[in-house]
C-alpha cells in the first residue's frame, strides 16, 4: 500500500519549482528503500536516465539500464504481440503498464511489473516517461496456481459425468454447464429462467414432484431426484439431480446449486433387463417344446406349457412331481441310470428317443435331451429337460419311405425305358428298358457306358449332343431325337432319347428315357388325321372362325367368312378385323378387342354389324378369346362370328308384336274395367232390388204366422214355414253372391300374416257360437305368409267352418291346420274327421251353387268354396281337396310368395 501511494505521488505532475525537490527527497527515499521498488525514468528519446540519489535497483531490475533505449531493454522480454501494443501507446505517449518475466541467477522466474505516465514541460513537450518498478512474483503465482485451477475445474466439468448448475432464491435455472446441458441435450436458452419442474405435461401437485418441491422450500438438501423431460427431439431422457442449499454472507438463502447426471441409459438398461426377463419367461412359457428342470432328486421343479400339454396335466400340478411322472414305466430305470451319470459329470448331456403316452392317452414318440446346469454360488446342480413330440416327423420318415417304395415302383413299372446316368455310366435301369434292350437282370446294363449302346453310326452325334448338355447347366431338358440303339443281342432299334437333370445318392445325374419310335409315328400319323379332321371341320361349320395378330390384322379364316360376307377369304387375310366393322360400331368394337388383346378380359361377347360385299350389314355375335404362345404371351385373338341376323329381325318382329299385343291389353283392360263397373250396378241392384221383394214375402209370411196361426192347420203352418225358410235362404245366396263379387274386385295389400293365429282366433268363435262341441284342434305354429290379411281371414273362415260343420256328427272332431313341403313349394292344408266326399265329384266342389250334400243334411249355399278359390287365385296360388267318404277331407292350398 506504501508503495502505491509512493507511486501514486511520483506521478503526479509537480506543484512546486525544481529547486525545492531537494527538501522532499529524504522523505520518500526512505520509503522506496523500504520498499525495495525500482524508480526509472526516461529522456523524450526513451533512452533510460540516471535520477539523482535515487536509491539502487533491486535485484529484479534489469541491470545497466542507463543510456540504453526503452526497446533494446524491456521489449525483448515481452510477448510479440503484447511489445506492438506497447510501443504503439508510447509513441501517443499514453500512460503504459506491462509485466514481464525476469530470471534470477539462481535460474528463478520472478515477475516484474512497471508501470509509467508520460512528462511534458511548461511548454507542454514531450520530455519522457517516469516510472516505478515493482516485484510481482507472488502474485503472478497465485494467479497462475488459480488459473490452473479454474482449467481442472471446467476440466473436471466439461468432461465428467455429472453437470452443473445454479439455482437463485426463486428456484429458477441461472447457471448450466455445457455437460449438463449435453446430458439433458437442453439449449440453455430453454432451461436458463425456468424451474425443474416447468416440463410439458408435469403436474406440480403429483408425486414425485409434490413432495420435491415441499422440500426446496424448506431449504433442504436433496439428492438422486429421478424425473424425465423429453429432448427437442421428442425422446425422452431420464435425469438424476443433487443439490444443496447456498447461502450469502447475511446468512439469506440465496439459492440452489447440485449436480445432474444422465440415467437414460441406466433406466433403459433396467427396463430392458425387465423386458429380457419376461420374454425367458415367455420363451419358456410358450416355447413349442416341452422344458422342464429337474432337481438333484429327480423332481420336476419347474415345467412350461407344452411339457404339460405332452402329459396331459396342467404346469402347477406337475410341479414337485417325481419325474417318472413323465416317463413310460417300462423306461423308469434306463433314465434313471443316465439321469445319475449326468449329474455326476460322466457326460454333459445325452439325447435320446423314446416313447411316451400323450395327453389324449394314445402313445407316441418323442425326442429327450437333458443337461447338467450348475447353480450360481455353488448350488446344488439340476437337469434341463428338453422333450420334443417327433410322432409326426416319426410317420412323415414312414410316409417318406413309403413314398420312395412308390416311386420306385413307379420306376421301375414305367412303360417306358428309363434309365439313370451318371457320369455317363448306366446306374439304374427299370423293367421297360431291361425288355428294350434285351436283358434278363439289371446287372447285365448297369455299369455300361451310355454310349455304348447307340448304333456307331449315331454316335458321334449323341456324343457332341450329351457334351452341350452337360456345359449348359441352366438346360433343364435335353430336347427328344430319334436315334438307332443296339440290343445286347447286336440287333438295331429305334428309339426316340429325351433327359432331364436330377440329383441322384448327392451326385448329379441325368434321366435318360427311350421312346419306341414306331409309337411315336403312329402318334404323328393319327395327328395328322386329326389335323385333317379338325380342317374339314372348321370348313364346314355355319360360323365364322377367325384369328387375329397383336394388330389386329387377320391371320385365319374359315369358309363361312365368305359365305356370310362375300369377301374373297384369301384377299381379306392380312387385313384389319375393324375394316369390315359398320362404321358406325368402329370404336365401341375396337375398344372390346383391345380390352380382350391387352389381357384385360378373357372372353368377350358382343354383337355387332359386319359389312357384306353385295347385300346390305348382317348382324354378327361374336365370341372372342385371347390368343396365347408357349410362354402364355397374347400374340393376338381367336373366336367366332355367328349371323344372327335372322335372330335379330324376329327380334324386332317381337318387339313389334308385344308393341300390339299391349295395346290390345290397354283395350281389354279398359272393356274390363267397363264390365266390373257394370258388374257394380248389377250387385247394386241385386242388393237393393231383390231384397225388396224378399223382405216382403218374408214379412207377409211372419204376420200371417203371428196373425193367423189359430187358422191354420198343421199343413198350412208348415208351408208358411217353408215360405220363410226359403226367403232366407235367398237372401243368404244373395249376400253370398256380392261379398264373391267383391272379392274379385276388391284391392290387395300385401303384408306379412300369421295364419296360425289367423285359424286360432276363428277356433275360437267357433268355440264360443257352438259350447256344447267337443273338438280337438291341432295348429301348427308360426306359418307366416306375405298375403292380404282380410282375404285370407275370409278363405280360412269359409275352411274352417266347412270343417266345424261337416264334422258335427262326430263325437270327438278333429280338425287340424299345418303345412308340408311337396315339389320344393309349401302347401298349407286344413283337413278334419267329418263326412267327407266322393273325390269323382271333386271338380265340382269349387263351382258356385254345387253342394255334395244334401240341404236336409248340412246347411249352406254352395258359395264358400268358390270364395276359397277366388281368394287363393287371387294371391297367384292353387286350391285343390283330397278325400274319402265319412273319413273326413283334407283342403290344399298355396300362395305366391
Amino acid at each position: 500500500m506504501a508503495a502505491g501511494l509512493v507511486f501514486r505521488r511520483l506521478l503526479r505532475p509537480p506543484r512546486t519549482p525544481r529547486a525545492t525537490r531537494p527538501a522532499a527527497e529524504p522523505l520518500w527515499r526512505d520509503f522506496i528503500e523500504i520498499s525495495g521498488d525500482w524508480l526509472w525514468e526516461t529522456d523524450s528519446e526513451l533512452r533510460f536516465v540516471a535520477i539523482p540519489d535515487a536509491p539502487p535497483p533491486p535485484s529484479i531490475a534489469p541491470p545497466d539500464v542507463i543510456g540504453r533505449h526503452w526497446k533494446d531493454v524491456i521489449l525483448p522480454d515481452l510477448p510479440t504481440d503484447f511489445a506492438v501494443a506497447l510501443e504503439e501507446t508510447m509513441a501517443r505517449h499514453g500512460p503504459l503498464a506491462a509485466t514481464l518475466p525476469r530470471h534470477s541467477p539462481g535460474g528463478e522466474t520472478r515477475h516484474l511489473e512497471l508501470k509509467g505516465r508520460p512528462m511534458f514541460d511548461v511548454e507542454g513537450h514531450f520530455s519522457g516517461y517516469r516510472g516505478i518498478g515493482r516485484e510481482v512474483t507472488e502474485r503472478a503465482r497465485l494467479a497462475a496456481d488459480l488459473e490452473r485451477s479454474e482449467e481442472r475445474i471446467v476440466a473436471l466439468i466439461t468432461y465428467g459425468h455429472d453437470g452443473y448448475w445454479e439455482q437463485d432464491a426463486d428456484l429458477r435455472y441461472t447457471t448450466l454447464t455445457a455437460s449438463s446441458g449435453h446430458l439433458a441435450d437442453l439449449a440453455a436458452e430453454d432451461t436458463i429462467g425456468s424451474r425443474r419442474w416447468e416440463l410439458p405435461g408435469v403436474s406440480p401437485t403429483t408425486a414425485p414432484w409434490a413432495a420435491h418441491i415441499e422440500r426446496l422450500r424448506q431449504i433442504e438438501p436433496f439428492s438422486d431426484f429421478l424425473f424425465c423431460r423429453p429432448d427437442p427431439q421428442g425422446r425422452r431422457v431420464w435425469l438424476k439431480e443433487s443439490g444443496i442449499p447456498v447461502f450469502d454472507r447475511r446468512g439469506v438463502f440465496a439459492g440452489y446449486c447440485g449436480t445432474t447426471r444422465n440415467v437414460t441409459e441406466e433406466i433403459e438398461s433396467r427396463q430392458q433387463l425387465s423386458r429380457d426377463e419376461a420374454l425367458f419367461r415367455s420363451l419358456f412359457a410358450d416355447a413349442p417344446v416341452g422344458i422342464g428342470r429337474i432337481s438333484i432328486d429327480g423332481y420336476l421343479v419347474q415345467a412350461n406349457t407344452a411339457l404339460a400339454a405332452m402329459l396331459g396335466r396342467p404346469a402347477t400340478e406337475l410341479v414337485m412331481q417325481p419325474v417318472a411322472t413323465a416317463l413310460m414305466e417300462e423306461d423308469v430305470a434306463a433314465c434313471e441310470a443316465l439321469r445319475q451319470r449326468c449329474l455326476a459329470g460322466e457326460m454333459a448331456e445325452f439325447t435320446r428317443e423314446t416313447p411316451f403316452r400323450r395327453a389324449d392317452g394314445h402313445p407316441g414318440w418323442c425326442v429327450d435331451t437333458l443337461r447338467r446346469v450348475d447353480a450360481p454360488e455353488g448350488g446344488p446342480p439340476s437337469l434341463l429337460l428338453v422333450r420334443q413330440d417327433i410322432t409326426a416327423l416319426r410317420a412323415a420318415i414312414t410316409d417318406r419311405e413309403i413314398t420312395g417304395r412308390r416311386h420306385q415302383a413307379l420306376f421301375e413299372h414305367s412303360p417306358e425305358a428309363t434309365l439313370v446316368v451318371v457320369g455317363g455310366q448306366i446306374r439304374l435301369v427299370n423293367a421297360a428298358c431291361r425288355q428294350l434292350f434285351g436283358g434278363d437282370r439289371p446287372a447285365e446294363l448297369e455299369g455300361l457306358e451310355l454310349l455304348s449302346l447307340i448304333h456307331p453310326d449315331d454316335r458321334a452325334m449323341e456324343t457332341a449332343r450329351l457334351a452341350d448338355f452337360g456345359a449348359a447347366p441352366r438346360q433343364q431338358r435335353l430336347a427328344p431325337l430319334p436315334l438307332r440303339y443296339r440290343r445286347l443281342d447286336g440287333e438295331t432299334i429305334n428309339a426316340e432319347a429325351t433327359g432331364v437333370r436330377l440329383d441322384f445318392e448327392g451326385r448329379p445325374a441325368m434321366l435318360y428315357v427311350l421312346r419306341d419310335v414306331g409309337r411315336w409315328l403312329l402318334a404323328e400319323q393319327v395327328l395328322r388325321e386329326s389335323q385333317a379332321m379338325y380342317r374339314d371341320v372348321v370348313e364346314s361349320v355355319n360360323e365364322i372362325l377367325f384369328q387375329t395378330d397383336a394388330e389386329g390384322r387377320l391371320t385365319f379364316l374359315n369358309r363361312a367368312w365368305r359365305n356370310t360376307t362375300g369377301f374373297d377369304t384369301r384377299l381379306s387375310i392380312g387385313q384389319n378385323l375393324l375394316d369390315f366393322v359398320a362404321e358406325d360400331e368402329r370404336g365401341r368394337v375396337g375398344h372390346c378387342l383391345g380390352a380382350i388383346r391387352e389381357g384385360y378380359e378373357e372372353i368377350g361377347q358382343f354383337e355387332f354389324r359386319l359389312r357384306t360385299q353385295a347385300s346390305g350389314p348382317r348382324w354378327v355375335e361374336a365370341t372372342i378369346r385371347p390368343l396365347r404362345d408357349t410362354y402364355e404371351r397374347i400374340v393376338g385373338s381367336s373366336g367366332t362370328l355367328d349371323d344372327i341376323t335372322a335372330r335379330k329381325e324376329a327380334e324386332q318382329t317381337q318387339r313389334n308384336l308385344n308393341r300390339e299385343l299391349e295395346s290390345r291389353v290397354r283395350v281389354r283392360t279398359a272393356e274390363l274395367e267397363a264390365s266390373n263397373r257394370e258388374l257394380e250396378a248389377f250387385s247394386y241392384s241385386v242388393s237393393h232390388d231383390l231384397r225388396a221383394p224378399l223382405r216382403a214375402i218374408d214379412g207377409f209370411a211372419q204376420i200371417v204366422a203371428e196373425d193367423y196361426a189359430p187358422r191354420l192347420d198343421d199343413i198350412g203352418r208348415e208351408y208358411l214355414q217353408r215360405i220363410r225358410v226359403a226367403t232366407q235362404r235367398m237372401a243368404r245366396l244373395i249376400d253370398d253372391l256380392i261379398d264373391l263379387a267383391r272379392l274379385t274386385r276388391q284391392s290387395m295389400r300385401r303384408e306379412s300374416v300369421n295364419l296360425s293365429q289367423l285359424v286360432e282366433q276363428i277356433l275360437g268363435e267357433l268355440r264360443q257360437e257352438d259350447p256344447q262341441r267337443q273338438v280337438e284342434t291341432n295348429i301348427e305354429p308360426g306359418l307366416c305368409v306375405a298375403a292380404d290379411r282380410a282375404l285370407m281371414r275370409v278363405a280360412l273362415d269359409n275352411l274352417l267352418r266347412n270343417a266345424w260343420k261337416f264334422t258335427s256328427r262326430r263325437e270327438v272332431a278333429q280338425i287340424r291346420f299345418h303345412a308340408e313341403m311337396r315339389d320344393r313349394q309349401i302347401v298349407y292344408c286344413v283337413s278334419d274327421n267329418g263326412a267327407g266326399f266322393d273325390m269323382s265329384f271333386a271338380s265340382k266342389l269349387f263351382l258356385p251353387f254345387h253342394r255334395l250334400h244334401g240341404i236336409s243334411e248340412f246347411d249352406g249355399t254352395g258359395i264358400g268354396l268358390a270364395t276359397v278359390q277366388r281368394v287363393i287365385q287371387r294371391h297367384e296360388g292353387k286350391v285343390w281337396a283330397e278325400s274319402t267318404p265319412d273319413k273326413g277331407a283334407s283342403f290344399f292350398f298355396t300362395l305366391s310368395h
